[in-house]
């Protein structure tokens, strides 16, 4: 407790001078902001700041997951901090929605001891494993060069190493509360990777469902395989889901992601029937679709992949 204590009085020097720079100067969990959710689960909101995500927390008898990370050892101590104090003496599990460096780039940041008690354990999906495998730490560059607060949680950063690898799912008994862990991707990664906590009804969906428009982030990303995982999320019949971004909602958050991808679907093969071009397919279905869903970097690279899924 006392190691934790004192990274987060570091958190706290380190960005005091940043801090002047405006409040999305340092994308940093806000420990004071925790909420429960319900009779087993937390979250830290990211009050939709960018860079930062929601964190979660499911408490067991025996243990506690911890659902994301933050940004960089600093962010990833002092979400160990919280963990700690939800859980006092019980073991800490660790898993991410993705491998963006804003979900996974934190677990350094995690004691670890030789009794698991007193250190944590670090779950993924092999089909992470594989995104850090090939895409490595250069979106964390990308990420650095956008602010110096950035620049300073990502300095030396590095993936932690798996303790346990899974390959579809994993169930993990935390002490009368149970915590199903699964690969979903490829949606905006190829790793998403969802947490159903069936006792309560949350979902944490990653990026895979949020109020934000959806970004198909990867090379292996597909609308059909993304409407596909709407399908089976929607079957749980969550009563909450918490997103890696914005606030949390319910099934109204899946139903308007398979609206979105439905109706992107339909433009793009009409434009590629009648013989348009990708490019001109993009401006026809941006023109048309801009006005609801204003960001058109994500709304321009759905259509793409909507027209090359397109028959």
């Amino acid at each position: 407790m006392h190691a934790l204590f004192a990274a987060f009085v570091s958190v706290c020097v380190s960005f005091s001078a940043l801090a002047q720079g405006g409040p999305a100067a340092a994308p940093m969990i806000h420990p004071e902001k925790l909420k429960q959710i319900a009779p087993s689960v937390w979250i830290i909101p990211d009050e939709s700041r960018p860079m930062v995500p929601n964190v979660g927390f499911v408490v067991g008898q025996t243990g506690v997951l911890v659902v994301d990370t933050g940004m960089g050892d600093m962010n990833g101590a002092i979400v160990a901090g919280v963990a700690r104090k939800l859980a006092p003496d019980l073991r800490v599990y660790i898993v991410t929605t993705h491998f963006h460096p804003e979900h996974d780039l934190g677990a350094n940041g995690f004691p670890r001891g030789a009794r698991m008690i007193d250190g944590s354990t670090m779950l993924r999906a092999t089909t992470q494993e594989q995104d850090i495998a090939e895409f490595g730490l250069s979106l964390a560059k990308t990420f650095s060069e956008r602010s110096p607060a950035a620049a300073l949680l990502l300095k030396d950063a590095k993936y932690r190493d798996a303790d346990i690898e899974f390959e579809n799912d994993r169930t993990l008994d935390l002490g009368g509360v149970r915590a199903y862990i699964f690969a979903a991707g490829p949606n905006h990664t190829r790793g998403d990777t969802a947490v159903w906590v069936e006792t309560e009804q949350v979902l944490f969906a990653g990026d895979i469902v949020m109020k934000p428009q959806p970004a198909l982030a990867s090379p292996y990303s597909t609308i059909g395989h993304w409407l596909s995982t709407l399908d089976s999320l929607a079957q749980l019949r969550p009563r909450t889901i918490v997103p890696s971004h914005g606030p949390t909602g319910g099934v109204e958050l899946i139903e308007g992601y398979k609206t979105y991808f439905n109706e992107l679907q339909r433009r793009a093969a009409a434009e590629k029937k009648a013989g348009k071009s990708e490019d001109e397919a993009v401006t026809a279905v941006t023109a048309a679709m801009a006005e609801r869903y204003p960001d058109k970097n994500r709304l321009a690279g759905a259509v793409r992949a909507a027209y090359a899924e397109a028959p």
